[in-house]
């Protein structure tokens, strides 16, 4: 698929007159992303195509439809995962471009077989120039785990072994069982005074209820038979 060179530098003209679309208010808060959003509102300013704020995404920005997904030169990128689909690019119209998932021995073996077939990578990987051949690259990882596994191994230095007693002489034994029998007589437990203190009991405070009098009752007795006696007279 041959494109017109025409088509490619109007696609530029277009390209370097577009402005940036950005999210409106991105400017002013954190809180946006500077993503393109559109903008949706009764009174949006942005919308409305007012004075001072950037413009929104229309159809007039973008380029001619034949250049659409091709490279600078005009040709088609094709996704690389293996040596094998190398075979399949055509010269002329495409390019090769190595997915993100390819380790980094797949990408030496793609870049060694892409300068044979005389095929473009567009994301040449800098750490494959370093190596020529895949033999290298396993040698040079090799000696960075060997290097690793010295510098653990000097880190973790063997711990200094404490004499036993059957290492010690009958002097020396002596010495260590005075020592001992002084650091005993230092450390003799001395009785402690106790300082608990007894908690305050809280009284408990009974209410005693009103007692009514007899005295009282029979007084109002009385009243009332005088009462019926006077009715019956």
């Amino acid at each position: 698929m041959t494109v017109d060179k025409r088509l490619l530098r109007e696609r530029d003209k277009i390209r370097k007159s577009r402005p940036k679309f950005r999210r409106q208010e991105s400017w002013r808060y954190k809180r946006l992303k500077t993503s393109w959003r559109k903008p949706i509102g009764i009174d949006n300013s942005m919308r409305h195509h007012k004075r001072g704020i950037p413009t929104i995404v229309r159809v007039g920005f973008r380029g001619p439809k034949a250049t659409r997904g091709l490279t600078r030169t005009g040709k088609e990128e094709v996704l690389i995962h293996n040596t094998d689909e190398l075979e399949q690019i055509t010269l002329k119209t495409q390019v090769a471009r190595i997915a993100s998932s390819v380790g980094t021995r797949k990408k030496v073996a793609i870049t060694n077989r892409a300068d044979e077939l005389g095929i473009k990578i567009i994301n040449r990987p800098e750490e494959a120039l370093s190596f020529a051949t895949i033999s290298e690259i396993s040698e040079e990882l090799l000696q960075e785990k060997d290097s690793d596994v010295k510098k653990k191994s000097e880190a973790k230095k063997p711990r200094k072994k404490r004499p036993s007693a059957t290492s010690l002489t009958a002097s020396e034994l002596e010495e260590l069982e005075r020592i001992e029998a002084e650091i005993g007589m230092k450390k003799k437990p001395t009785a402690k005074k106790s300082t608990t203190t007894k908690k305050p009991v809280a009284k408990k405070t009974t209410t005693k209820k009103p007692t009514t009098t007899k005295s009282s009752t029979t007084t109002k007795k009385s009243t009332t038979t005088k009462k019926s006696t006077t009715t019956k007279k």
